[in-house]
């Protein structure tokens, strides 16, 4: 049974991601009207967290109902499937970086590692060593996946604080820089072979893994029915939801501080010191943590306070993620997130020789999630055909 908030959470930050990375090429004023520009919240932290609750909300239930042995396989069939995603991706990348490269004598500048040692970069692509521009997250939902069946396993058999109390850990020996030392000496390796290529995935899987995990809790939680979420109710409650209000503009705050323009180099350099997005820095860790108290509580506890605004903020809150637009795309998550990395290297490409003056730079931004829906309704008539062939053959006669 599908959760359609969850759903919509998924499709509001697929809209966006796409709408992100579009700007990143374009530039354009539209492009940053939008909840990545205050906070340091940002799509791809909730897709991470998401994924990991639908994983284990889905096979976890799977887990109950028919056993772990089914439950694991379940787990990877679905790596199969998200694997075959990276392997498409990967190898549309290589040939048209080739192509161009042979056509025109150049490419762009997001296809460049793989004109610039093809058969390196496509081996360490597949073997999931390194990522094309926007695709780590692929890379980084597959090796969670491979370990999530034992994860589940300890849950099911009451163990939920020793795998969370790992996560942290490994987390906080990301947080060392040990990691990428040693990424950069393999890199130093490879290039005393003459492989000048970079590895890694520009997410450090053992940094983001705590909001996989995190969000796998949540997920088993829910599908044993034991989630418990009166905490948020009462006076009590409502206090913590004001302060991470007010945490929330703070950070808002903070965020406009650090990438803006109005402070010296030297204080700009002091804030964004600690900071680091490959990691998940700390900074980044708080945010999420009083970002997802905000939203859930809005959700749960706001229709029945006493205090009409929040109230509203509540519905607000609900109707937003309920939308069927977002719903629709946030059902076929995996297709729209690959769908959104061809639209990001096609406009890439389409760069190379068209410059768009300031207003069409804006509708292009605004009109780039367009496509993502139209993926969205082949792959639903996919399955839907699919179905009808199942159901075909199972009612012909033997």
């Amino acid at each position: 049974m599908r959760i359609t908030i969850i759903d919509g959470f998924r499709g509001f930050f697929l809209f966006f991601m796409m709408i992100i990375h579009a700007n990143m090429l374009l530039k354009a004023v539209a492009g940053k009207l939008n909840h990545h520009y205050f906070g340091w919240v940002e799509d791809a932290q909730v897709f991470v967290f998401i994924s990991g609750l639908v994983v284990a909300l889905v096979y976890g239930r799977i887990g109950l109902r028919k056993g772990e042995v089914a439950m694991s396989a379940g787990i990877r069939k679905r790596m199969r499937t998200i694997y075959s995603h990276q392997v498409g991706l990967v190898l549309i990348l290589f040939t048209t970086a080739l192509l161009t490269q042979y056509f025109l004598g150049r490419t762009s500048p997001s296809l460049r590692p793989y004109a610039e040692d093809p058969l390196a970069f496509l081996a360490a692509s597949l073997l999931l060593v390194t990522g094309s521009a926007h695709m780590g997250i692929l890379p980084m939902y597959i090796l969670f996946m491979a370990v999530t069946p034992m994860v589940l396993r300890l849950f099911h058999r009451g163990y939920l604080l020793t795998p969370i109390t790992l996560s942290l850990i490994l987390w906080l020996a990301a947080q060392t820089g040990i990691g990428e030392h040693m990424v950069a000496r393999a890199e130093d390796m490879l290039a005393a072979q003459g492989i000048g290529i970079r590895l890694g995935l520009f997410f450090n899987p053992l940094g983001w893994q705590l909001l996989f995990f995190s969000g796998a809790l949540f997920g088993y939680l829910l599908s044993v029915d034991k989630l418990d979420l009166s905490l948020l109710d009462g006076r009590d409650a409502l206090g913590a939801f004001l302060l991470c209000l007010l945490a929330f503009v703070g950070l808002g705050i903070y965020d406009r501080l650090a990438f803006g323009t109005w402070l010296p180099p030297e204080t700009l350099a002091a804030i964004m010191g600690p900071v680091d997005r490959g990691n998940l820095s700390i900074l980044y860790v708080l945010a999420f943590t009083v970002d997802l108290f905000l939203i859930v509580w809005l959700i749960r506890a706001a229709p029945s306070c006493d205090i009409p605004v929040l109230q509203a903020m509540g519905r607000f809150v609900t109707w937003l993620f309920t939308r069927p637009a977002l719903v629709f795309l946030g059902q076929h998550s995996l297709h729209v997130f690959s769908a959104h990395i061809l639209i990001f290297y096609a406009l890439d490409l389409l760069l190379m020789f068209y410059k768009p003056g300031v207003v069409m730079a804006n509708v292009l931004v605004l009109l780039s999630p367009l496509p993502l829906y139209a993926v969205a309704w082949a792959h639903k008539k996919h399955l839907l055909s699919e179905k009808q062939a199942k159901e075909t053959t199972s009612a012909s006669p033997a």
